[in-house]
């Protein structure tokens, strides 16, 4: 083989070679460029699909978030609730253990025999005109018996059964007691289906009453001995001419009524 021919050949492969490399180079270029244009087009799209999935990772941390702050919510608020109910359980227990020491140290100096109990049912509409005891004829219990709320007279036994009885109030509105208000002026209480009970001397000319008189059974009854506390005298109300009326409240509210005394045997 001649020389010639041999650089020739050389030659021609170098050239082959170079061509390749700058069509290497160039397609790169291009390709580059398209992917480049590519990722242009889709870039809106992926920035909208990073944006969603960012959005819903961070929508899922959030519930998960908001579940656990119900949940330890929650169990604040339980928390909170008995801490509350087992407070208010400790208050009751103590008004209740006060009221039955009252109870004791009354039975010491109270004159008559009695048996205590509990209110037992009361209708709303029904607040002033009667209640339910759990005290009944297995307790001994009469109807007529008087009944008695801190010292204070709230009415008598009208039906008793086995177990429990209906005591109707003095502040029905059929109610009237037998009183003595003041120094000595006699006259009857009358109920008003409410907190305040009308006093009414036997006559009016006699009379002179003032608030803060206080207001007792006469003992002139069949039912109520005399001395028992009714209440005292809240306001004197004008009338008519030459003609007033006493106005006296109850001395407790008939809403915190619990236990109750009823006077089994009494003096008359």
């Amino acid at each position: 083989m001649k020389p010639g021919k041999n650089k020739k050949k050389v030659l021609n492969i170098v050239y082959i070679l170079l061509g390749v490399m700058v069509v290497v180079f160039f397609a790169r270029d291009v390709f580059m460029y398209t992917i480049n244009g590519v990722e242009e087009l889709l870039y809106p799209i992926q920035s909208k699909i990073y944006f969603l999935g960012k959005k819903a990772k961070e929508s899922t941390e959030n519930v998960i978030n908001y579940k656990e702050l119900l949940s330890e919510n929650t169990k604040l608020k339980n928390t909170l609730v008995e801490k509350s109910l087992l407070e208010e359980e400790n208050v009751k227990l103590l008004e209740e253990n006060k009221r039955l020491r009252d109870l004791l140290q009354m039975k010491d100096s109270f004159t008559f025999k009695f048996k205590v109990g509990k209110l037992s049912f009361q209708q709303t509409r029904e607040l002033y005109e009667s209640f339910a005891i759990n005290l009944g004829t297995v307790d001994g219990i009469d109807k007529n018996m008087p009944v008695l709320f801190n010292e204070a007279l709230i009415g008598k036994v009208e039906k008793v059964f086995k177990d429990y009885s209906i005591v109707q109030m003095i502040t029905f509105q059929d109610s009237v007691v037998s009183a003595t208000a003041g120094e000595n002026v006699l006259g009857i209480v009358k109920g008003n289906r409410s907190e305040e009970l009308i006093f009414e001397p036997v006559s009016i000319y006699e009379a002179q009453l003032e608030a803060g008189s206080k207001v007792y059974t006469s003992g002139i009854s069949d039912i109520y001995p005399k001395g028992l506390y009714i209440g005292e005298i809240s306001e004197v109300r004008k009338k008519y001419e030459n003609s007033v009326e006493y106005v006296l409240r109850l001395p407790f509210n008939v809403m915190d009524m619990n236990e109750i005394i009823v006077l089994t045997e009494v003096d008359k």
